[in-house]
C-alpha cells in the first residue's frame, strides 16, 4: 500500500492483489474439500446415518452424518476426516493443540511423544493421519475443545459445519 502525500490518496492495489491471491487458495482449497467430501459420499461402505436424539455419539459434517461408538471414535474419525481433506492438516493441527497450554502433546509423530513416559497410556493413541497420534485419554469435554481447534485449523466452523454430540 502506497501513500501520496501531495494527493493524500492511498493506492491499495497492492492490497487488493494480495487479497485476490488469498481468496484463489481458498477457494482451491474448497474445491478439494468438497471432491473430498462427494468421494466419501460415494462410497458404499460409508456410515452415514442420523443423529437421532437417542444416538449418544456421533457427528455431522457438512450436513452428513455419522455415527460413533463413542467420543473417541467420534474425535478420531473426524480428525480423519480432516488429514484426509487437507493434507497439510495434521502438521498444522498439531502446531495449533500446542496452545492449550500442556507439558506434553496431545498431538504428535509417535506414541511415546503423546504419552512421555507413560507406556501404559500409549494404547491409549489414535493414528488419524499416517505418522499421527493422538491421545484419546481425555475428557469428553477436552476432547471438543481439541475439534474446535481443529475446526479452525482446517477453516470450518464448529457448531455449524461440524456438529458433535460427545
Amino acid at each position: 500500500m502506497r501513500v501520496n502525500p501531495a494527493m493524500r490518496t492511498i493506492d491499495i492495489s497492492d492490497a487488493v492483489r494480495s487479497m485476490r491471491v488469498h481468496v484463489a487458495e481458498l477457494t482451491q482449497k474448497l474445491r478439494r474439500m468438497e471432491r473430498a467430501l462427494e468421494h466419501q459420499q460415494s462410497r458404499p461402505t460409508q456410515k452415514a446415518v442420523c443423529l437421532a436424539l437417542e444416538t449418544e455419539f456421533g457427528y455431522e459434517l457438512w450436513g452428513q452424518r455419522f455415527t460413533a461408538r463413542n467420543g473417541n471414535d467420534a474425535l478420531v474419525s473426524i480428525l480423519r476426516h480432516f488429514a484426509e481433506l487437507a493434507p497439510e492438516f495434521p502438521e498444522q493441527y498439531s502446531r495449533a493443540v500446542k496452545t492449550l497450554g500442556r507439558k506434553r502433546p496431545y498431538v504428535a509423530r509417535t506414541v511415546e511423544a503423546v504419552y512421555p513416559g507413560k507406556p501404559g497410556l500409549w494404547k491409549f493413541t489414535e493414528v488419524f493421519a499416517p505418522g499421527w497420534y493422538v491421545g484419546t485419554n481425555e475428557s469428553n469435554d477436552k476432547k471438543l475443545d481439541l475439534l474446535r481447534i481443529a475446526c479452525q485449523t482446517i477453516g470450518l466452523r464448529f457448531g455449524k459445519d461440524l456438529k458433535v454430540r460427545i
